[in-house]
């Protein structure tokens, strides 16, 4: 009878915890969005810097991508540097980007004092008038309504005919405006394609092979990107979600930073210090038996006295 009980109590936690995935919430923030319960370590934070310009090779119609310097609690982050938000160069120092509520132009200096790394992309296969045209094209979307990523019924779906009779034609989230500039001069600068989820991130605009690297800086690229966003049991991901990270078990934990200076990674269950590593690759497992909402955070040291901190939220079974 108890062994019954026990088995009943654990699979109502399950159930309750993948309800919890199927949940999307009605997002207010833009990819600029911050959980403010989440701690952030001096060296993270980011001031307003003043009278900042592009660097010289940058042109009109080449692309911004940038990782923010907040905990990693933005619902659609997939791991990888470069995926929290992008926007488009129009000239005189400007970019263009969609956000929240509104498709806005902002100076350079605005994106300079909010990103952690950056990277300046340019599509290789447009030629001069067809970048000036992409720039033209988005300046247009000035004003036009943000979309917001998970909101139902659509979830992402990428659209370029603002033409069409339907709710999300005239919105854009911001990887959305930089993919639909180019599809406008003919060029599909989404890796994906037109396959399944039918969704632009900015690892897809990265790696697709219209666009080259530019300019690049990364100065705090660490992540946890084993638990993340799935449902994990003895150790292996079994299934993928769209915002919850349910473990039960052992698990690996595995951290990943693209800064060559980081010497050492720290591991903490809900600011408990557990462990240090310093040697890549960045993994500790997570073998105490634990129920409940906790959280992992690895912070990075480099040999300058530098700290990046990264964390997840997961829901651990035994």
């Amino acid at each position: 009878m108890n062994i019954m009980v026990i088995t009943k109590s654990i699979v109502c936690m399950i159930v309750f915890l993948l309800m919890g995935v199927c949940f999307v919430p009605n997002l207010q923030g833009s990819s600029e969005k911050i959980n403010e319960s989440s701690s952030l370590l001096q060296s993270d934070r980011r001031v307003p810097c003043d009278n900042i310009t592009v660097p010289d090779c940058v042109e009109v119609g080449d692309l911004l991508l940038l990782d923010l310097p907040w905990v990693e609690f933005i619902y659609y982050r997939i791991p990888g540097p470069y995926n929290d938000h992008g926007a488009i160069y129009v000239g005189n120092n400007t970019f263009v980007d969609a956000v929240v509520p509104v498709v806005k132009s902002r100076d350079y200096s605005h994106f300079y004092s909010l990103q952690k790394n950056y990277v300046f992309l340019r599509v290789k296969t447009a030629n001069e008038s067809q970048r000036q045209a992409a720039a033209a094209w988005a300046a247009s979307k000035v004003g036009s309504p943000y979309q917001h990523f998970f909101r139902p019924p659509w979830f992402g779906l990428k659209m370029a005919n603002t033409n069409l009779s339907l709710p999300i034609a005239h919105k854009f989230y911001c990887m959305e405006l930089l993919w639909a500039a180019y599809y406008h001069q003919g060029i599909d600068i989404d890796q994906n394609g037109w396959s399944f989820p039918w969704w632009v991130p900015g690892d897809d605009i990265l790696n697709d092979d219209d666009v080259e690297i530019i300019y690049r800086n990364v100065a705090n690229s660490t992540e946890i990107t084993k638990p993340f966003k799935g449902i994990y049991v003895a150790n292996t991901k079994r299934m993928s979600t769209l915002e919850k990270t349910i473990v039960l078990g052992e698990i690996t934990i595995e951290a990943e930073t693209y800064n060559e200076n980081v010497t050492r990674m720290d591991f903490f269950i809900d600011d408990v210090f557990m462990a240090a590593v310093t040697l890549p690759p960045f993994q500790w497992t997570w073998s105490e038996q634990a129920s409940g909402r906790r959280m992992i955070k690895a912070i990075a040291s480099d040999g300058q006295g530098n700290h990046y901190a990264t964390s997840v939220i997961v829901w651990k079974i035994f």
